[in-house]
C-alpha cells in the first residue's frame, strides 16, 4: 500500500455484500486488505455495516493513494481519503472476571440452590430499588412503632422512582409475621387501617432465612450464604460476565453486585482493556471513476465478536421498505401487529425466498431484529419520517389541513380544534363526516349515541351517532368524533360542530319533530347527563329565536323552554343499559323490588308513586340509592316512561329500544383495533366507514345485501328471543347459591343494608336432602 504498510492477502467482495466482521490477520502485525465494490449512488458505506464499534479517529490523510489496488477504468491509481480508526473493543462490567467465563461456559443448568438464592437477591433488589414511594401521605400523622421487633428494621424506603415528588414516603421495609408466623414484607406505616403503603404476602417462594438477613441488614448471616454461594459459583461476590457492544445506550450491568463497602448495587459498564486492531479506510474522491472502496484492518481482537446486536443499513432500508407498504396503518405498527399483517409477511417472505408453510420471523432478514425494543425503535424513527407532525392530535391537525384541499366527496376529516370549557379548561375536538354520512345524518328519524373508551388510547374517547338505515336495516355511522372531555359544555359544542358541518355539506338545516314538525322523532342513548344536556342545550339555541308556541304545550313559547323540557321531547334511555343495572342487584333484592324497579320502565304507568314506595319501603340500601339516582336526574324517568314524557305513545313504540347498534359498531371497528394512536383510529374509522356506506350504494343500486338473510324485523325479533332464551339457560344452569333471606323474606340472596338475618330452621336428615332438591 505503501513504504509503512504492506497487506498479506487481499479479498474482493461483489456489489451489495455486508460484513459484518472482517477477517484480521493472524499476527499483530499483520494487515488484510478488504476490496468492496459499490453503488456509487448508495449513501452506505461499507464500514456502516461492521458490528465492531470503530473510534478514536487518528487522522488521516485527504489526498492519498492505495497503492496499486484502486485505479479507475483506464488503470491509473485513483486519489482517495484515507481514514485512521480503530477498534474501541467492548463494554464490560466493573466486576468483570475471566474466570467467571470459565465457570459459565460449563453450559449447566444452575441448581436449585441456585435458583432460590437468585430468586431472593433479586426480590430484594426490586423492593430495596423501589420502596414503598407512596408520594401523597402526611407524615406527621404517624405515631407509634413499626408493627415488627425492633431488630427487624432495615432499610429505608427508596425515593428513587418518585422523585418528582413533593412528600415522599421515608419509611423502613420491614419483615414481620402475623399470628399464623407467615412473614410479610412492608413498609413500617403501613397499617390495617391505612393501606396505601406497600406490604407484600405470600413470601413462601423465597429464602426466608437470606431476605430476612437482607432486610435487617445483618453482616454477618448475609456473609454466610452469599461466601457459600461463592463457593459454589453464583451470588454477588462472583465476578460478572455481562459484556455490551459500546453501540448499545446501556451503562448499567443487568446484575448485582457487592461494592468494596459491602453494598449491593448493578455494576457500570466501562470499556475494557483498548483493541489492538487499527484500521485504514480509502474511499476515491470520485466513486464513478472507481467504484471501489478499500478497509484494511491490522492486528488481531483482543476481545471477543460483538453481539449482532446493530442492523446494517441496508438491511434496515429493505425492512423499511416493507414497512411503507403498510401506508397509514404504519401510525399504529409495532413489532407484534406487523408480523400479522398479511401484506407485511408476504413482502418478507419474496424478499427472503421463504417456502416453508410456517411464517419467517424477522430476525431471519437479520438477527438483530428478533430484539421486538430495537424494532420497535426502528418503527419509530420511520413513523416520525412518515408522519413529521405525529400521530396524536397536531397529526390530526394536519390530516384536516390535507383533507380540506380535497374534493367533497373524498372528504372525512372535518375538524380537529381546541376549546376551553368549565374552569378554563382546554378540550380538544375531532370530527370525522364523509358527503354519505352527513346525508344520512340530516335525513335521519331516529338517533342513537355513545361514547367508546378503548378505541383510542390516552385521554381520548370515541363518539359515535348513528341511524337506522331502513332500506339495508342495518345500523349506520351519520358522525364520528374524538373528544377529551365528557362536560356538558363539550357535548354542547360537539353537537354545534357536528351539525355545523352536516349542514355545510348537504345545505339542509338540522331539524326536530318537536320544534320544527319534521326531523328526528327520536335521541336514545345512555343516562350519560353530558350528553343528555348537551343536546337539550343545542335544542335550546335552536329556539332562541323562535316566537311560535311549543304544539304540546300551547301556553309555553319555544324559546322559554329549558334544556330538560326539550329532552322530555325527544329523548329516550337505551332499555339494555337500564335493565343492566337492575340485573346487578338481582343477588340483593326481593322479587317485589326488582319487579318494581323494572315497571319503571313503561308506556301504561301514569303515576310511578307506588312503585317508588314499594323501592323505598321494601328495597335494600342499594335499591334506594338506585332509585334517588333516577329521580334526582331530572331527565331520566321521562326518559324511560313514555306516560311522564311528551312522547307520542306511537313515536315513542316505533323507534330503537336500545344503543345496541352502537355497540355493534363499536364491536365491528374494534376489531380492527383498539388502544390506537389518533391518527389510526381516524383511517380505521375512516375505512370503516367507507364499507358500510359502500354496502348500502350496493343494496340500493345492484339490490346484494351484505348477508344472505334479510334483516327483517321478524329476523331481529327472532335473534333477540334467542339470546334472551341462551341468556337464561346459562344462568339457570350455574350452581344456584346458598340461599339467604332477611327481613322482608326468603326471596333475597344476599343481606341488604338493613336487613337482619332470620335463623335457619333445622333439618332432619330425612328431609334435608327434599329441600335442597326443591330449592
Amino acid at each position: 500500500i505503501h513504504h509503512k504498510l504492506t497487506i498479506e492477502q487481499l479479498i474482493d467482495y461483489p456489489l451489495g455484500a455486508i460484513i459484518e466482521y472482517p477477517v484480521t490477520a493472524s499476527t499483530p502485525d499483520g494487515a488484510i486488505g478488504h476490496r468492496f465494490a459499490i453503488d456509487p449512488h448508495s449513501k452506505y458505506h461499507p464500514k456502516a455495516n461492521v458490528q465492531n464499534s470503530l473510534g478514536d479517529k487518528h487522522g488521516g490523510i485527504t489526498n492519498a493513494y492505495c497503492g496499486s489496488i484502486l485505479k479507475d477504468e483506464k488503470h491509473k491509481d485513483v486519489l482517495c481519503k484515507q481514514l485512521k480508526t480503530s477498534c474501541i473493543g467492548l463494554k464490560v462490567c466493573q466486576y468483570y472476571s475471566v474466570d467467571a467465563i470459565a465457570l459459565i461456559n460449563n453450559n449447566q443448568s444452575p441448581s436449585l440452590e441456585e435458583s432460590v438464592f437468585s430468586k431472593t437477591l433479586s426480590f430484594y433488589c426490586a423492593v430495596h430499588e423501589i420502596g414503598c414511594s407512596f408520594n401523597s401521605v402526611d407524615l406527621s400523622d404517624y405515631s407509634g412503632e413499626p408493627e415488627s421487633n425492633d431488630e427487624n428494621s432495615g432499610n429505608i424506603c427508596s425515593s428513587e422512582l418518585a422523585t418528582g415528588s413533593n412528600t415522599i414516603c421515608s419509611g423502613r421495609m420491614i419483615l414481620s409475621y402475623n399470628k399464623f408466623n407467615e412473614p410479610r414484607l412492608q413498609c413500617q406505616f403501613w397499617k390495617y387501617e391505612d393501606r396505601a403503603h406497600l406490604v407484600l404476602r405470600n413470601l413462601q417462594d423465597f429464602d426466608i432465612d437470606y431476605l430476612s438477613a437482607l432486610i435487617s441488614d445483618d453482616k454477618l448471616l448475609i456473609k454466610h450464604h452469599e461466601e457459600k454461594a461463592l463457593r459454589n459459583g453464583y451470588g454477588p461476590l462472583t465476578g460478572c460476565i455481562y459484556q455490551a457492544s459500546p453501540s448499545q445506550q446501556q451503562d448499567k450491568c443487568s446484575f448485582w453486585h457487592r461494592d468494596s463497602k459491602g453494598r449491593l448495587q448493578r455494576g457500570s459498564l466501562r470499556l475494557q482493556s483498548k483493541c489492538k486492531v487499527k484500521y485504514s479506510i480509502y474511499t476515491p474522491h470520485d466513486l464513478h471513476l472507481c467504484p471501489q472502496v478499500v478497509i484494511i484492518s491490522k492486528g488481531i481482537h483482543s476481545h471477543s465478536p460483538p453481539l449482532r446486536v446493530k442492523t446494517p443499513p441496508p438491511i434496515i432500508d429493505i425492512f423499511n421498505s416493507m414497512l411503507l407498504e403498510l401506508g397509514w396503518k404504519l401510525s399504529d405498527a409495532t413489532p407484534q401487529t406487523i408480523m400479522i399483517d398479511s401484506g407485511f409477511v408476504s413482502a418478507l417472505q419474496r424478499h427472503l425466498g421463504w417456502k416453508s408453510a410456517l411464517d419467517p420471523p424477522l430476525s431471519q432478514l437479520h438477527p438483530s431484529l428478533g430484539n421486538l425494543d430495537h424494532v420497535r425503535r426502528l418503527i419509530g424513527k420511520l413513523r416520525h419520517q412518515y408522519f413529521p407532525n405525529g400521530t396524536g392530535f397536531d397529526g390530526a391537525v394536519y390530516l384536516t389541513e390535507i383533507h380540506s384541499s380535497l374534493p367533497e366527496h373524498e372528504q372525512y376529516v372535518r375538524c380537529a380544534e381546541s376549546h376551553y370549557i368549565e374552569g378554563n379548561k382546554l378540550f380538544h375536538l375531532v370530527i370525522c363526516m364523509s358527503k354519505a354520512m352527513a346525508f344520512a345524518l340530516i335525513h335521519a328519524l331516529y338517533i342513537s349515541i355513545d361514547t367508546s373508551f378503548k378505541r383510542v388510547h390516552g385521554k381520548w374517547q370515541e363518539f359515535e351517532m348513528e341511524t337506522w338505515d331502513t332500506n339495508g336495516m342495518k345500523s349506520i355511522v351519520g358522525a364520528r368524533a374524538f373528544t377529551t372531555s365528557q362536560s356538558v359544555r363539550a357535548h354542547f359544542i360537539l353537537f354545534k360542530r357536528i351539525f355545523d358541518f352536516a349542514t355545510k355539506i348537504t345545505g339542509l338545516p338540522v331539524q326536530f319533530q318537536h320544534i320544527h314538525g319534521t326531523g328526528y322523532y327520536i335521541w336514545i342513548a345512555d343516562a350519560h347527563k353530558g350528553q343528555a344536556l348537551g343536546v337539550g342545550l343545542y335544542c335550546e339555541m335552536l329556539c332562541q329565536d323562535l316566537k311560535i308556541n311549543c304544539p304540546v304545550e300551547p301556553a309555553r313559547r319555544m324559546k322559554d323552554l329549558t334544556p330538560y323540557d326539550h329532552l322530555r321531547r325527544f329523548y329516550r334511555l337505551c332499555t339494555v343499559h337500564f335493565k343492566r343495572h337492575i340485573n346487578y342487584l338481582r343477588s340483593y333484592e326481593t322479587t317485589e323490588v326488582i319487579d318494581a324497579m323494572y315497571s319503571l320502565a313503561s308506556t301504561t304507568m301514569h303515576d310511578i308513586t307506588p312503585i317508588c314506595d314499594i323501592i323505598r319501603n321494601s328495597g335494600t340500601g342499594k335499591a334506594k340509592a338506585w332509585l334517588n339516582d333516577k329521580l334526582k336526574t331530572k331527565f331520566v324517568i321521562p326518559a324511560i316512561n313514555q306516560k311522564q314524557s311528551l312522547i307520542p305513545l306511537r313515536v315513542w313504540q316505533s323507534s330503537p329500544s336500545s344503543t345496541n347498534g352502537n355497540e355493534q359498531s363499536h364491536r365491528d371497528i374494534n376489531r380492527d383495533g383498539i388502544n390506537l394512536t389518533m391518527l389510526g383510529g381516524i383511517m380505521h374509522g375512516m375505512q370503516y366507514d367507507f364499507r358500510i356506506h359502500s354496502s348500502v350504494a350496493l343494496l340500493l343500486t345492484q339490490g346484494i345485501n351484505m348477508r344472505d338473510q334479510f334483516s327483517t324485523d321478524f329476523y331481529r325479533s327472532e335473534r333477540s328471543v334467542t339470546r334472551q332464551l341462551h341468556s337464561q339457560s346459562r344462568a339457570a344452569s350455574q350452581s344456584p347459591k346458598k340461599p339467604r333471606v332477611n327481613k322482608h323474606g326468603v326471596d333475597a340472596l344476599h343481606f341488604g343494608k338493613g336487613s337482619a338475618p332470620i335463623p335457619q330452621p333445622v333439618f332432619s336428615t330425612s328431609t334435608s336432602g327434599e329441600f335442597l332438591n326443591k330449592l
